[in-house]
């Protein structure tokens, strides 16, 4: 059995900085290891600790003499944990990755090309094929996906009730419903936020645009198409000509509106389920929180596209036991894992078969969620993305431009040339 380290826990989750991985091959050892080391992301929580107990019983099923080890990384150590241990120290065997990170970290050799494991798992076809695609690299996959979750949007059930209106479903809906919402609570009817590439970015899919492709191995931008650039100036416009956004909003993220919507002071905004526990720590009036309801996002003739987040279980490539750690990985991510993570962390399953069972449906909130998730695409999956977004926030940098007044095609013309040099940049 895992030997504990926190007295604390009355199960066997290790919170050490320490890990049982260390350098080997990818063709590794055959003999069952006395122990493999899982890195999960995030802070333990009692769920998730049973959940690793009920992984480890079952994985002991055919390793009974193989302990799980799980280390728990909060989410901000993440890429120093994983340098370090590129750079010889403790490593894990199995690795919990952001789905947006893998092709960072395969481009850097970190985690395994397991596409040869993968493609003798059955399981991976009943998967969200989104989600697997984004776990794969110049054609290789990198890991499988382990749970799912998507933002949808919010709002205020009685003022909509109040008004005999339904959420939108639609853009000329959402202008509308938003108008009506001020003019009767006098607060802003929806929140806009300029630095939101993951909004943005529905907005822009919902209307057949894209953000960006890629050709022959290169990588072009699509800010100017036609479809994306309509779609870029109605998200501005909803700030600067249909005046449904406030300026408060401007330059800002969806964390403003988060804090407002959880107050009374609007009346839509979009974002993820995991938002719900920041929206009771800032609520004045708990009671308010009992009225924000969810509906699929509003797109330009119907449901919107969601980018598709989660995180994937991956090999890291240092694991002497590659087969006995893949192993594991199917344990934590097959229908029975993958599901029993999925509802202890909040989230949902990688299988979208799954998404109409009464546990999602019967809750509005989780219901809109899995409606969302039937509607989903992914951000450009290269190693540069977040050079391109988070460090350089070209999307959300055009959007703000043209919300302060300049020209869109000037704007959208430069963020393109800036977004394809960006993506194509060599990987070191």
């Amino acid at each position: 059995m895992r030997s504990l380290k926190t007295a604390a826990f009355s199960t066997a989750v290790l919170l050490a900085a320490t890990a049982c991985g260390g350098s080997g091959s990818e063709g590794g050892a055959s003999e069952a290891p006395g122990s493999l080391t899982v890195w999960v992301m995030g802070t333990a929580q009692d769920p998730l600790q049973k959940y690793f107990d009920t992984v480890e019983q079952r994985y002991q099923e055919d390793y009974p003499d193989t302990s799980v080890e799980v280390e728990f990384v909060p989410w901000s150590d993440a890429q120093q944990s994983i340098n370090n241990a590129l750079a010889g120290g403790d490593a894990p065997d199995v690795l919990e990755v952001g789905n947006d990170q893998v092709a960072n970290w395969a481009s850097q050799g970190a985690i395994m090309d397991i596409t040869s494991r993968t493609e003798q798992w059955g399981a991976v076809s009943d998967m969200d094929q989104a989600a697997v695609d984004y776990a794969s690299y110049q054609e290789s996959q990198y890991g499988v996906p382990w749970f799912t979750g998507v933002r949808t949007l919010y709002y205020r059930s009685d003022w909509l009730k109040g008004l005999d209106m339904e959420p939108p479903q639609t853009w000329d809906e959402l202008v509308e419903v938003a108008k009506a919402i001020e003019e009767e609570q006098d607060v802003p009817g929806f929140a806009a936020p300029t630095d939101f590439t993951n909004g943005i970015a529905s907005f822009i899919w919902s209307n057949g645009g894209e953000i960006a492709v890629q050709q022959e191995g290169e990588w072009q931008g699509r800010l100017t198409s036609a479809e994306t650039r309509e779609a870029i100036e109605f998200y501005a416009g909803l700030t600067t000509e249909e005046n449904i956004s406030p300026q408060a909003y401007v330059g800002e993220n969806e964390l403003v509106p988060l804090a407002d919507m959880a107050n009374g002071e609007v009346g839509m905004y979009i974002d993820g389920g995991w938002a719900l526990t920041s929206m009771e720590e800032q609520a004045e009036d708990p009671a308010v929180l009992e009225d924000i309801q969810a509906a699929p996002i509003p797109g330009a003739d119907g449901i919107a596209p969601a980018f598709v987040g989660g995180s994937v279980l991956t090999l890291f490539a240092t694991t002497e036991h590659p087969d006995a750690a893949f192993d594991l990985l199917k344990t934590m991510s097959d229908k029975k894992g993958g599901k029993s993570y999925a509802d202890a962390g909040g989230f949902f399953p990688a299988y979208p078969e799954m998404l109409d069972d009464e546990t999602y449906q019967s809750d509005p909130l989780k219901a809109a969620a899995a409606e969302q998730l039937k509607h989903t695409e992914v951000l450009p999956a290269t190693p540069n993305w977040n050079a391109a977004d988070q460090d350089g926030k070209i999307l959300p940098g055009a959007v703000l431009d043209i919300v302060k007044g300049k020209d869109p095609d000037t704007v959208l013309e430069e963020a393109n040339k800036e977004l394809t040099k960006t993506l194509n940049k060599p990987v070191a």
